[in-house]
This record gives C-alpha cells, structure tokens and sequence, in this order.
C-alpha cells in the first residue's frame, strides 16, 4: 500500500510539472497532449507503474511541452458491453483531437482492441499499446450472445494498417505447450482448453481454434465459461476420458460477467485430480497448474517513451512492436505429485515451490526437533490450561466467599431489620389498641358521663383509624415487594390530586400551621393511577405533619425537562426541623425511623419510593433546603 502511494504520488509530480493553466475553456495550443486510455480503474498498481516510468522517461528525453492525461474506458463486462467500447474510444479521440493531440497509448487488450478497432485516426497520430497481445478479435457492434464466434486477427498488424503503431506486446504459443505435455504425458489423447468470459479468454479461444488444425493430431475440447456455468464445466471435467489433458487459458470472469473467487479455479479441477494441467498464459501455476510456456508480462513503459520521442524527431521506422518473449514455468511440488524429474524439463525452465536443498539434507534433524518442539508446545499448553483452570477455581472461590459473606451480612441486616420492625410493630400496634380497648371499657361502664362520651368516641375512632394505616401500610409494601399490587392508570386533575390530598390530611394539621396548594400548571392532566400518587403525597404530608410545629406545608408541582424528556416535578416543602444530612441515605430504606418516640412504622417512605419507581420517576430529598425539609419525585409525561 505505501509502495502504490508513493508511486502515485510520483505520478502526480511528474505528470503536473508540465502542465500549463487553461483560462476558462480555453486550452494551451502549446501543450502537447500525451492520451492514456486504460482498460479498468488507473489507478490499479500497474498503470500506475506505467504511468509513472513513461512519464518520468518523457519528462527527461521529450523536447516539447506536454501533458499526460488518463481516461478510464471502464471495460466492465465483455459480453454485456464490449459492443460499446469502440464508440467510448471514438468520443474520447474526437473530445481530444482539437487539444495538440501527439499520441494514444492504450493499456490493456480491451483498450487496444477499441483504438486499433477505430476506422481512421485523426492526423496518423501514432499508437502504442502496452500489456497488449498480437492475439485479437474483432469488437462486436451489437451486444452478443452465445452463438457469437468471433474470428482471430493479429491485433498489431491490424494497427499498423490503420496509422503508425508500436509498444510492447506478449505472444501466446499453443504449440509449445502441446509438446511439453506430450512430452510429458506421451500417452495424452485429449487436450481440453478451459477459457473465460473475457476479451482475453475469448480472443485466446479464437487463436486455439486457428491453431488446432496445425497442431498434434488429437482430440481438442474447449469449456468456454461465457457459454457454460461453472457446473457444466465440471460435468464436462469429469467426463473426460483417460489420457486427457488441461490446458488453462485465462478464468476471471463467469458466464454472467461476475468475477471468480480465488480457490474456483482449485475446486473446478478437483473433479478429476488424475488429469494434469498446464497453462498457456500463467494461469494456476502455483496451485493447480503442473506449468507451461507462458510470456513474460513486462509493461516496459520506456521502450514507448522512446519511441514517442523518436517519432517527435523524425524517426518513424523506429515505431514497432517489441515482444517480449517467454519461458517455461513449472511447479515443483506438481512435478513431485505426478512423478516427473526436473531433467524432463526444456533447458533454462523456471521452478516455483522448490523445496530448501538444506530441508532435504537436514530433514532426519528436523522432524527430531519439530517433535521436541511440539511436545514442549503441547507442555506449555497444559501447563497453561491447569494454570487458567485454577485461577478459574481460585476467582470462583474467591467469588463465592464474597457472596457468602454479603449474603450473611444481608441476613443478619434483614435480621436485624425483622426484630426492629417486630418491636417497633408491638409498640406501634399496642398504642393504638390500648386506647381503643380502654376507652371502649369506659364506655360500657353504665355510670359514665354522656357529655365525656363525645371525647373518647372520637380517640376510639382515631386510634383505629391509626392502626388500619398500620396495616395497610404493611399489606401495601408486602404487595409492592413481590410485585402484585396492581396500577390502575386514568386521566388525573393534578391540582384537584393535591386539593384533596390537604383535605385528607386536615385533621392533623396543628393551630400554627399552614396547608396550602401551589398550583404551578393550571389545569394540568396526567395519565397516572391516582390512588397510588394520592398515597405517595399524604406520605409525605404525614411525615411533614409530624415534625412541623409552626409555618407551613406546601405542595407544588410543575413541568421540568431531563435528558430530552418532559417530566412533573412534585415538591412537598415543610418549615419544621428539618433532616440531618448524615441520615438523608437512609430515609427511604424500609422500617427506618428518624425519631423513635413519633409514630409510625417506618414504611411510609419505603412505599413512597417503590410506587414512584413504578410509575417511572424517581424521589429524593432535596439536600440543599435549609429551612424544614423537602422532599421531590417526578412523573413522566
């Protein structure tokens, strides 16, 4: 990746060191323009490459002002748009032809086969072709389907006839293939040639079938993928009769112009592993391929820089086409799979996958110390795997001992609790009880005074009223602890909510205190279960009730917003004593009580929160009210 960057950075260089500013549409006449037509996407490793070594040729031999630009012919898919590559190829001569226009280079086959394809080029401006093949076909002018067989052509002398022509090219030889897999395989029969929906693979095709009448007497087959579907190749594979051969031409492309995975290729021939492979154009050697004579793929940009300049001093016989050649290339871990020796070979072929001459003769050595090292492997694992298990074990235990030890402080506190709020419940209970027991004897005695029985009908009625709170406080948290106390949600009048809440709680109110509503949204309604919310509210206006002895007691309510959501915000606001800070954490916990000696079982607060929790808001005292105490909960809205 850096490799490319750089590369494309020293294009950039290169390339706009000579360009000269147009004004408007105006273009410099002076400069002479230099057009790259590539095939695919130019920005690919190898036309930068290219791009990069012709420039800086040019840049240091070429006597005039000039510009290289680069035009991507976007050669997608031969069989659905070969037929319009000529046309693309036209429209960008004609868009160049009036802008000093002194050459064409064309990059790949597909490129080449549009330009040297073009009725006449404007002004005999020379051309080049690189990564090109004298192997061509004629572009269709409509798009084709599978009866379309095109006819071989030699690409290059079809250019020289149409305008000066050069570059470089590679040549593919069907011959010499066919004889070293005879002269491997004396025994070969049939010759299968395997090619894809490419212009290359088609125009290889072509060339095969021109060839073959030439060639060794045997049976030829060709498995075109722009007419089968990689199923019906393998069919056809694995039909093949004994004493057969492959010849692979090129496989990128399938019947419906999508690209081929890398490991296709392998899972094609697996059909008929007995059947060697060679290769005409490189194709599979490395992996399934035994070899063959393939060419060299050289982009030698600078054999076109010179000929280019050449051409700008009057040489124009210097313009030609330079093969370069190719050679014999070879597996060698396919030689070994089917028996061949190296000294079959043609003389200076090429070997990949050769094994280290050193890994031979140390081979004995080497499996002894693979061994060592796969048992001290193997060692070091298991010494791992019994040291991760017990640090499992060790963590685990550790764990469950944490547990242990929060789970016996959680049951001596809820122990604790328990007796706590048993004592406190005999205390709280009796009160109330003696007061209605005793009275209610006070009134059955026959001699009591009916002006007194006023008096003590009303503590009878107050001490039980005292104790059905009690109790239904407990059943109520009892309810909400396992879940079973049912929320009946309606439309609630807030302000009336709370009118009725200070009537409830009036009877407790003391000579110098004052009970009032703050209505901070008038007429304001809220989906909520209004029992519940009344209870959380006489809650807090008991509480207040206790530890007020003189100011007042006030409710308000209004609209706030928290983290993007609308909420109501409820304070119930005291002038009493206030609460210490230090036990503000513990005013919500169940049976907590701030003062032993009032009333209550320390349950009110413990049921305020879970009813608000419910209801989605949340309670808290406010910690920075100084003057009483104040507590808050939300609703959402």
């Amino acid at each position: 990746m850096k490799n490319l960057l750089t590369k494309a950075i020293a294009v950039i260089l290169a390339v706009t060191s000579f360009h000269q500013p147009c004004k408007g549409d105006e273009f410099d006449k002076e400069l002479e323009v230099f057009l790259v037509i590539s095939s695919f996407n130019p920005d690919t490793e190898r036309t930068l490459g290219f791009i990069n070594e012709l420039s800086q040729t040019l840049q240091e031999s070429y006597p005039a002002k000039h510009v290289i630009l680069i035009e991507d012919l976007a050669a997608k898919s031969f069989s659905g748009d070969s037929h319009w590559w000529k046309g693309r190829v036209r429209r960008l001569i004609s868009r160049y032809k009036d802008r000093n226009l002194k050459a064409i280079i064309a990059i790949g086959q597909e490129a080449w086969a549009a330009l040297s394809s073009q009725d006449s080029i404007p002004g005999k401006i020379p051309i080049f072709g690189s990564f090109i093949s004298s192997n061509g076909i004629d572009l269709p002018d409509h798009k084709i389907d599978e009866t379309w067989e095109p006819e071989w052509i030699n690409s290059s002398r079809k250019a020289r006839r149409k305008t000066y022509s050069g570059g470089t090219l590679v040549s593919y030889s069907p011959y010499k293939n066919v004889d070293i897999i005879l002269s491997l395989f004396p025994k070969t029969r049939t010759v299968a040639f395997i090619c894809d929906n490419t212009y290359g693979g088609q125009s290889l095709k072509a060339y095969m079938k021109k060839v073959m009448p030439m060639m060794a007497q045997l049976d030829y087959r060709i498995f075109d993928s722009r007419k089968l579907y990689v199923t019906q190749i393998e069919d056809s594979i694995r039909a093949l009769p004994q004493n057969s051969a492959i010849l692979i031409g090129t496989w990128k492309v399938n019947k419906d112009g999508q690209y081929y995975t890398e490991n296709s290729l392998q899972n094609l021939l697996s059909a008929r592993p007995d059947i060697p492979v060679f290769s005409l154009a490189g194709t599979g050697i490395g992996s399934v391929a035994i070899g063959g004579y393939i060419p060299q793929y050289n982009h030698n940009a600078n054999n076109i820089a010179k000929q280019i300049v050449n051409y700008k001093l009057g040489e124009i016989d210097s313009l030609r086409f330079i093969n370069e050649g190719g050679w014999y290339n070879f597996d060698s871990k396919q030689l070994i799979k089917f028996g061949i020796s190296p000294a079959e070979l043609p003389s200076h072929s090429k070997l990949i996958n050769v094994p280290d001459p050193r890994v031979q003769k140390y081979r004995s050595y080497l499996l002894v110390v693979s061994a060592v090292v796969a048992l001290l492997t193997i060692f070091i694992v298991a010494l791992f795997i019994l040291f991760y298990h017990n640090k499992k074990l060790k963590d685990s235990l550790q764990k469950n001992t944490t547990e242990l030890l929060e789970a016996k402080e959680m049951a001596e506190e809820s122990n604790r609790l328990k007796s706590a709020f048993l004592a406190n419940m005999s205390h709280e209970i009796r009160t109330p009880l003696n007061a209605i027991v005793g009275f209610s004897n006070l009134l059955a005695e026959p001699d009591f005074p009916e002006e007194e029985k006023k008096n003590v009908t009303s503590i009878i009625a107050r001490n039980s009223e005292l104790l059905l709170t009690l109790i239904t406080d407990i059943l109520d948290f009892s309810r909400l602890e396992t879940g079973k106390l049912n929320f009946i949600y309606k439309e609630v009048n807030v302000y009336e909510l709370c009118n009725q809440v200070i009537k409830t709680s009036a009877h407790m109110k003391k000579n110098d205190v004052k009970y009032e509503v703050v209505d901070g949204e008038p007429g304001l309604f809220i989906r909520s279960d209004a029992h519940r919310l009344s209870q959380v509210l006489l809650n807090l206006v008991t509480n207040s009730a206790k530890y007020t002895e003189k100011g007042s007691i006030k409710i308000e309510y209004k609209i706030t917003e928290k983290r993007g959501f609308k909420e109501l915000l409820f304070m119930v606001t005291d002038t009493g004593k206030g609460i210490p800070e230090e036990k503000h954490s513990k005013l919500f916990e169940r049976f907590g009580k701030l003062d032993d000696f009032k009333q209550g079982a320390g349950l009110g607060l413990a049921i305020s929160k879970q009813i608000v929790t419910k209801l989605g808001g949340e309670i808290w005292i406010d910690p920075h009210y100084k003057h009483g105490a104040r507590f808050c909960f939300t609703h959402p809205l």
